[in-house]
């Protein structure tokens, strides 16, 4: 077996990467990364009992490239006698960036074929790379802790299970890897587009931060894994501290909070536990901004009524602070059978 197989063997046992997981969707774009991924977990399946299906999602962009891409995908998927499963989609009209709405149609095509093949998570072959692209992205657009830990490797994103063999490994250990295998792949002329911010931010910034410190891929990969693993530390503490403060809330769906307890927690604590009570109320903490959280978090300190966030209705009677469901500008309530 080759010495970077084990290696990722070895960090999938420790991070528990393939626990629950029997069947396991291979995305593939059939650049370098995702063909090394696909190499790799075949030759990782049967240590870890994985039973493997490779998904390829067409963007309708490219042209020819693209067509190309995904003969390239559907051929090596034969090759290894797995299933393959290919969709093509028109992101002509799409709103927001080029990346978003491509992002967004992977993951509706992954939860389309989580359900149909009966998968239990998706592999992407995000690398070390991308994960230096991902930390100062979020850097940039402004973050906390939980945005400089980038990408985990394995996550719930939606309805899916993604998990992330190749986050510790550098691209170019990759690339070395399929060389080596004599492995094909296609290299996507997009890349070089750098009206796309993340193309900018490689070719431009990252070129840079390599240049004065040649292992700066390794050392944000590894600075992203001390903070993720601080983070699930500090996500505990911020658990039990939700315990003590959180109450009994009439209106249904909503969460209150003990006011005078919640002042006392130090103000990070606070804002975690905040968040918390948030994403009980809607599920998720999508829109709310630090900005957000830190209004409630200081609100206490400076008296206030009630205010609409995205989502949410916060409000404070001097005992309790309360977070209602918002359906548009008016409370929403469950609708019973």
């Amino acid at each position: 077996m080759p010495p970077l197989i084990e290696t990722i063997a070895t960090a999938a046992r420790r991070d528990r990467l393939f626990d629950g997981v029997a069947r396991l969707l291979v995305g593939c774009s059939g650049g370098g990364d995702s063909v090394a991924l696909l190499d790799i977990l075949v030759g990782l399946a049967p240590r870890f009992d994985l039973e493997l299906a490779v998904a390829h999602l067409h963007h309708g962009w490219r042209d020819e490239e693209a067509d190309a891409d995904q003969r390239l995908v559907e051929e090596l998927a034969l090759r290894h006698g797995l299933p393959f499963f290919t969709q093509r989609v028109d992101l002509s009209g799409a709103a927001g960036s080029r990346e978003e709405a491509a992002r967004n149609a992977r993951l509706l095509f992954f939860e389309k074929l989580v359900d149909r093949w009966n998968a239990d998570a998706v592999a992407l072959g995000h690398t070390a790379d991308d994960q230096l692209e991902t930390v100062v992205f979020h850097l940039a657009r402004g973050t906390g802790r939980r945005g400089l830990g980038g990408m985990r490797p394995r996550a719930e994103v939606g309805e899916v299970l993604i998990v992330r063999p190749l986050l510790e490994q550098p691209r170019a250990a990759l690339l070395d890897h399929a060389r080596s295998r004599a492995l094909a792949w296609n290299e996507d002329s997009s890349n070089n587009d750098i009206s796309l911010a993340r193309n900018r931010l490689r070719r431009r910034i990252l070129s840079d931060l390599q240049q004065i410190n040649a292992r700066a891929v390794d050392n944000v990969a590894r600075g992203a894994e001390l903070m993720r693993e601080e983070e699930e530390w500090l996500d505990e503490v911020a658990a039990r501290a939700f315990e003590e403060v959180s109450i009994e809330e009439e209106f249904p769906g909503g969460m209150a909070l003990r006011e005078e307890q919640l002042a006392a927690l130090p103000r990070p604590l606070r804002r975690r536990v905040v968040r918390r009570a948030i994403e009980l109320v809607r599920g998720h903490c999508r829109g709310i901004s630090h900005e957000h959280v830190e209004w409630v978090v200081a609100a206490g300190e400076k008296g206030f009524a009630a205010r609409d966030l995205p989502g949410v209705r916060v409000t404070r009677d001097g005992a309790r602070v309360r977070f209602l469901p918002l359906d548009g500008r008016q409370l929403a309530r469950p609708q019973t059978g």
